[in-house]
């Protein structure tokens, strides 16, 4: 009905201009020229403008539309009430398109803004750049995990670890890779894994990074508690000398399982039985003291969790601390410092291993400042962003390097002759026991700071 239309509108728009030409043809035959033959001339050019727009207007009207789709803009609306079914025909089809392409248009917006907040919000760290090192993306969590707020350059990781340019230019698309590395003076334990996306002539590499250090230290402490048990093991068997050296002393005053009279007891056999007593007595004490520490990382008790004040907790340990000081070291003039924000800071905690563990931190922080003018500790807490808690405790002294930042967790492993080496160790498994993390920040001549998150 509307092609109908159509041609009917054009019939009758030709036919006009035919009749308008032999009209004004007849005209200027019989009169001339006169004032009505250019008045016949004057409706024909407007019956041919007429004629020639009404040909042009579909196609000014859809080159209007397409150039408006062409430069983003999905505001046009063409008018369906022209007074012509087919002129509204077609402007019912563009609008109709013109909507779908607007509501795509904002289905491509709601979904960008999904991805992106679901990149931006993701656990894992999402690195991408290009073959000239142009960062295309990096979320929250990777420029958290590499401590860079702006990144824009892959070569900007040189000031957080100058290993991490070649790792990531190095490992290739569809591997897997676990990195030790030290970012910013603390030890790390990163999962990388790499996969290459072609965006027009350019090739992408993205790369997704995973803080593992908690996962790492569990199962170091699992591998560790194992050979503690061996090592418990192999060392209640070292007593079996002890049992024989019993053995033999009893011998001293039995003839053929009988005891002997005191007469037949010199002083020969007194003199080896105090030496023997003695050598058993210094084993004995050592090996208890030996397997009782060690004991101390493979039966902790359950946890008894509530919900206790940090800075209660702070002056327990100062209190704990200045009785330690007065009795070890009373020469050492250390000035301690507390700072808890907000004041009224909560942690959901066993309240004698945690203290224990922060007690064991401060402790260590006494040793190392034992030569060390104007020694100061601090003890600070504060929320980061995610509502974690994290507590620190800083000193002035030495400092470790990287290799010792590397090993200090493991059990055993000690710098200190006194030192039995499991004090780090047993602090990481009871910050583990409560789903937290505790790591080091050190280097020679910076202090350390240890860090623990709640």
């Amino acid at each position: 009905m509307d092609f109908k239309n159509h041609n009917l509108n054009t019939g009758l728009r030709i036919a006009l201009v035919i009749i308008l030409t032999a009209a004004g043809t007849l005209y200027f035959i019989s009169a001339g020229f006169d004032i009505y033959f250019f008045v016949i001339i004057l409706m024909e050019i407007i019956a041919v403008i007429s004629l020639f727009r009404f040909f042009n207007r579909g196609n000014e009207e859809l080159a209007t539309f397409l150039s408006a789709v062409i430069n983003e803009d999905s505001s046009l609306i063409f008018s369906e009430n022209t007074g012509n079914k087919s002129f509204n025909r077609l402007h019912n089809a563009i609008n109709r398109l013109n909507k779908q392409i607007r509501e795509a248009k904002t289905d491509i917006i709601v979904q960008e803004k999904f991805y992106k907040t679901l990149v931006e919000n993701s656990s894992t760290g999402l690195l991408a750049f290009d073959n000239k090192g142009v960062i295309k993306l990096a979320n929250n969590k990777s420029r958290e995990l590499l401590g860079i707020k702006h990144l824009h350059n892959i070569r900007q990781l040189q000031r957080v670890n100058t290993r991490l340019i070649d790792i990531f230019k190095e490992i290739q698309p569809g591997t897997d890779m676990l990195q030790n590395i030290i970012i910013k003076e603390s030890a790390v334990h990163l999962s990388l894994s790499a996969a290459e996306v072609k965006m027009r002539d350019d090739k992408i590499k993205v790369i997704a990074l995973n803080d593992i250090s908690h996962e790492i230290d569990k199962q170091e402490i699992d591998s560790w508690q194992k050979l503690i048990r061996i090592l418990n093991h192999e060392i209640m068997n070292s007593v079996a000398p002890i049992t024989s050296l019993s053995s033999t002393i009893s011998g001293f005053y039995k003839d053929n399982g009988n005891q002997k009279a005191s007469s037949e007891i010199n002083e020969k056999t007194i003199s080896n039985t105090i030496k023997g007593l003695e050598v058993i007595e210094e084993h004995g004490k050592g090996l208890i003291s030996f397997v009782n520490s060690y004991r101390n990382l493979t039966r902790l008790p359950d946890l008894k969790p509530k919900e206790l004040s940090v800075k209660n907790i702070f002056e327990s340990v100062s209190i704990l601390v200045k009785s330690l000081k007065e009795e070890k070291y009373p020469e050492l003039d250390i000035k301690i410092s507390m700072s808890v924000d907000p004041d009224d800071l909560i942690v959901c905690a066993d309240e004698d291993l945690f203290t224990r563990v922060v007690f064991n931190l401060v402790k260590n922080s006494v040793e190392a400042l034992k030569e060390t003018e104007e020694p100061v500790i601090e003890l600070t807490a504060e929320t980061n962003s995610t509502g974690n808690v994290i507590m620190r405790v800083i000193d002035n002294g030495p400092g470790m390097n990287e290799e010792l930042l590397e090993r200090i967790f493991i059990p055993f492993f000690t710098t200190r002759e006194e030192g039995n080496g499991i004090g780090l160790s047993l602090a990481r498994q009871i910050i583990n026991m409560h789903k937290g993390s505790i790591t080091v920040k050190s280097a020679p001549g910076n202090g350390t700071t240890m860090i623990i998150r709640m």
